[in-house]
Formats: C-alpha cells, sequence, structure tokens
C-alpha cells in the first residue's frame, strides 16, 4: 500500500512539473493609424484560432499561449484564405514567430513586422 500511494505521488509531481504555463506575448500599435491585426495561431495540440482585431494608436494587445505554438501574421489575402476554413501551412508561409520561453511577455511593435 505505502509502495502504491509513493508512485501516485511520485506521478503527481511529475506531471506537475511538466505542467507550465502559458506564454503571454503582446503586440502594440506604434502607428498613428488604426492598425489591422490578422494573426493565425497553431497551438502545439492542432487547435487552428484566427484572431483578428483593429488596433487604435497605442493600443495593446496581450494573447496568452503554450510554448511552441506557431503565430502567422497574415496579410488580406492569407486572412480571407484562412477564413473560408483553409491551412495557410499549406501555402508553405513560415510562421512569423514560434512561442518560446525566453518569449514570456514580450511586446511585438507593430511597425517591427515586415509584411
Amino acid at each position: 500500500m505505502k509502495i502504491l500511494a509513493f508512485i501516485y505521488s511520485l506521478s503527481l509531481f511529475v506531471f506537475s512539473a511538466s505542467a507550465k504555463e502559458n506564454i503571454q506575448i503582446s503586440f502594440s500599435n506604434d502607428y498613428k493609424d488604426v492598425y489591422h491585426l490578422s494573426l493565425i495561431i497553431y497551438t502545439p495540440d492542432g487547435k487552428i484560432q484566427t484572431r483578428v482585431s483593429n488596433l487604435a494608436p497605442n493600443e495593446i494587445k496581450s494573447y496568452s499561449l503554450p510554448a511552441n505554438t506557431e503565430i502567422y501574421i497574415a496579410d488580406n489575402k492569407q486572412e480571407a484564405f484562412a477564413m473560408k476554413g483553409n491551412d495557410i501551412k499549406s501555402t508553405g508561409v513560415k510562421p512569423y514567430l514560434v512561442l518560446k520561453d525566453s518569449d514570456v511577455q514580450r511586446v511585438i511593435s507593430l511597425s517591427s513586422i515586415a509584411q
């Protein structure tokens, strides 16, 4: 019985130690005009999300996502393609960013994004 309790406790410890918190990443509109930000997000569990928003000047949009999430910054054509249920990866485009633990609290200025 003690061995079973020990194994159970050990497994709980291992699973809790391997669980990681999400990484918060932010996008900051440093332009003087509204910026249309379209993100296509692939989380490691295989879920695909499309996040589209208009950011006012000086507005910051933050997301909390797991490590190894792939983030694509889509132009209007890619956004329309993805919104029809298509997989943007099939076009051969590379992700703008693959989240790593070192990206915690990272803020990306929209003017730094080359489209």
